[in-house]
């Protein structure tokens, strides 16, 4: 638009410049009388007449007909190259909103923008009919993290290109995402203006760190099951000898096989984990209410926990039913409370199981949410960060695998997993389970 402004502008400049100075020597050879007129004076006649006329007043008196023609031409060529302009700038927009896995932004050299595509529209929380006359802050005012503007001022500061990797909190999911901004130069190498480039990369890093645990996972599962039963077997099988034996001995003797016994029992769970996460299964998802088996769930846990440590539910009534694989998803459950008593240990403390309804905001249909708070330690920001990778345990006693199976199998049964925590308040665990609407026998 501003481009098919200032060429009209400046086609009709010279249009007018041209009719201007055809006038003036038409004028010099048009006889003001029948009489001879001295040159001077000729010349101061015109001056005269040209002083008490605009160049408007003379087309249009004298030469109204070529000033409709050529006036409509000139119209009609800011209409066309106007239209040229739009169209340009609409394919550029389809073309740019085609890359529906990355948000575009460009922007000129003052830090106006010239094209936002829809992925970046959605990015940065704006409106499909945005304007394009604001400044640059005005785009960003929503950006989930204030580190996109920064490096976009970066960019205009120092004239190099950036690119970063960033990590934050989208509605209590971790995110990660590439930003990468580039100077536009013309091929007379002057600044033309600045591009940006921004990929969510949550899901590769998450699938690639899922093939890339199996693999090692289910090796190292097949590499330790055997030589684990075998000294569990043996330790046994020992302690039963010393039993039988006439001498009694030591109780140091007795100590130490129970620790044998003990820690291979642990690294069999380790192993047990490991072929978990390892293993891609069918699961069969049934229809199912989840209050049931959370309420069961509950009372088993009541009966083993200490006293320090009280266990409460709160069931929405009326709930619908979902898919559940019966056989695996009480594993993710079991995961979530073992972590919350540690998280309380041998203080006084609560956990609530919860559960309500609700309605997807980015897809369509229903969901159950199971929601699982603890009046624990907390976490902080280095622990949020990794909590859901293999390995990465932060508690006594943690294999560092039981979040990352119990994010395997919500994902497993096409649901979402949240959290939020507070370090010496607490932590809150999420889990959405689509409603399914199951045909009734």
């Amino acid at each position: 638009m501003r481009a098919a402004r200032k060429y009209g502008l400046v086609t009709g400049c010279i249009v007018v410049l041209i009719l201007w100075g055809t006038i003036r020597l038409q004028a010099q050879d048009v006889p003001l009388t029948k009489q001879q007129v001295p040159p001077d004076v000729h010349e101061e006649l015109i001056d005269d007449f040209f002083k008490g006329h605009s160049i408007f007043s003379i087309l249009w008196e004298r030469y109204r007909t070529e000033t409709i023609i050529l006036g409509s031409l000139l119209l009609l060529l800011i209409y066309s190259i106007r239209n040229h302009a739009r169209n340009l700038s609409r394919q550029e927009q389809r073309l740019l909103d085609t890359f529906q896995s990355n948000a575009i932004l460009v922007f000129d050299r003052t830090g106006q923008p010239r094209v936002i595509n829809r992925a970046a529209k959605q990015l940065l929380g704006l409106d499909d009919f945005v304007t394009m006359d604001e400044d640059y802050a005005f785009y960003f005012r929503g950006a989930p993290t204030p580190e996109i503007k920064a490096i976009f001022e970066e960019v205009r500061r120092t004239h190099h290109a950036v690119e970063r990797e960033i990590v934050f909190t989208s509605s209590r999911v971790m995110k990660t995402i590439i930003v990468k901004s580039y100077p536009i130069y013309s091929e007379s190498r002057r600044l033309d203006g600045f591009v940006i480039m921004i990929s969510d990369i949550t899901e590769a890093i998450e699938q690639d760190r899922r093939v890339n645990w199996s693999g090692v996972a289910q090796h190292v599962a097949h590499k330790a099951k055997t030589p684990l039963s075998t000294i569990t077997l043996t330790a046994q099988h020992l302690e039963m000898i010393l039993n039988e034996m006439a001498v009694k001995p030591a109780p140091e003797v007795g100590k130490y096989i129970e620790r044998i016994v003990k820690e291979s029992r642990k690294l069999n769970e380790i192993v047990h984990n490991l072929t978990r996460l390892a293993n891609k299964e069918q699961l069969n998802l049934l229809p199912n209410d989840v209050n049931v088996l959370l309420q069961n769930i509950a009372d088993d846990y009541r009966a083993k926990v200490s006293r320090n440590i009280e266990i409460r539910t709160a069931l929405h009534r009326n709930l619908p039913r979902v898919g559940i694989d019966i056989a695996h998803f009480p594993e993710a459950i079991q995961n979530l409370l073992d972590n919350a008593i540690r998280a309380i240990g041998t203080r006084d403390g609560r956990i609530i199981i919860a559960t309500a309804t609700g309605q997807w905001i980015d897809r369509s249909g229903d969901y159950v949410e199971i929601t699982i708070s603890d009046t624990g330690i907390g976490m902080d920001d280095e622990v949020k960060k990794s909590i859901f990778r293999p390995f990465a345990t932060h508690s006594q006693g943690g294999t560092g695998l039981g979040l990352v199976i119990v994010q395997k199998i919500v994902q497993e049964h096409n649901g979402e997993i949240s959290f939020h925590s507070t370090v010496g308040i607490g932590t809150t665990f999420q889990i959405r389970l689509p409603v399914i609407p199951f045909e009734r026998p």
